[in-house]
């Protein structure tokens, strides 16, 4: 009896493990594909959203250069939940009547007690994320940057907010990690001590992911 009790606990405690893994794809989330889910899956899976705009252009907190002008275009319609899963807000975006854009508002480590760490992207995703520094220039075509883009960058690359990115056949996603810099004088203030918690969990990327874009390349240019 003791054995089959140990047993059932085991395949309790591993079953949202199971389920969670077969979420991880780079082009898609929680059921929702690139050029396959429609608005009706979403309202499926989720229920109603709270906002469903049609003839919309895209809201990108981080719009690549990687991409053609059509995301400008009110040509879209996007349906925004709230408080979906772990995060803050989901926004999905059609053209056509198939996805095309997945944008996620997620959880603010410095007032949650959970968080998305930077280090953690590739295994929500299942593909090889890189870190971008914020400049002004335009990037490096997708293949070449995926070459020759460093794995880390250096020290001051970091500060205040950078960019992790990942290229995938079918998509490019962004993740906006938010790494500001607190300035503590004499004594030292309670939001510099909650950065350091912070990054003490990361084991190479810091700071947190603030907004995570799984882009269709699609809206490349051509």
């Amino acid at each position: 009896m003791r054995v089959i009790v140990t047993l059932l606990f085991l395949v309790l405690a591993y079953a949202p493990v199971v389920s969670g893994a077969e979420d991880v794809r780079p082009d898609g989330w929680a059921g929702m594909v690139l050029h396959t889910s429609s608005p009706e899956d979403a309202v499926r899976l989720f229920g109603p959203a709270v906002k469903d705009k049609d003839k919309v252009a895209l809201d990108l907190p981080r719009p690549l250069s990687w991409l053609s002008d059509k995301w400008k275009q009110k040509i879209f319609r996007t349906l925004t939940y709230k408080k979906l899963r772990e995060y803050k807000e989901v926004r999905f975006s059609f053209l056509d009547g198939k996805l095309v854009v997945i944008s996620m508002v997620a959880p603010d480590a410095e007032l949650e007690d959970t968080w998305i760490d930077p280090d953690d992207l590739e295994t929500l995703f299942g593909v090889a994320f890189k870190p971008h520094e914020r400049t002004t220039k335009k990037l490096v075509p997708p293949a070449e940057f995926l070459a020759t883009a460093p794995e880390e960058l250096k020290k001051d690359g970091y500060d205040y907010w950078y960019d992790m990115i990942a290229v995938s056949d079918k998509s490019f996603i962004i993740a906006v990690a938010d790494n500001y810099k607190y300035i503590s004088g004499l004594f030292e203030k309670p939001d510099a001590k909650r950065r350091k918690k912070i990054n003490a969990r990361g084991a190479k990327y810091p700071g947190y992911v603030s907004d995570i874009e799984i882009i269709s390349r699609t809206l490349a240019v051509s």
